[in-house]
């Protein structure tokens, strides 16, 4: 008897369409760090009204910066 009913098929869904992201995200890295790091980490990202991913990338670019003043290269590839 089940097999004489048949759903009616659901509408397609419809996805919201937006522009291309500028800069390709990675997924999450889970770093491991102590709750104090954390902590102070989320702090200082709140402090300068950025998010914590912001904050990472711009801490990042700064170390590079510093690094390349004193004659390090490194070299970074995508991957």
């Amino acid at each position: 008897m089940l097999s004489l009913l048949k759903r009616k098929p659901k509408p397609a869904a419809l996805v919201p369409q937006r522009a291309p992201d500028t800069i390709r995200r990675y997924r999450q890295q889970n770093i491991k760090v102590s709750d104090d790091c954390a902590t102070t980490f989320a702090a200082l990202a709140n402090s300068q009204g950025l998010s914590k991913s912001a904050l990472f990338e711009d801490m990042v670019a700064e170390r590079l910066d510093a690094l390349e003043r004193q004659g390090v290269k490194l070299e970074v590839s995508a991957g």
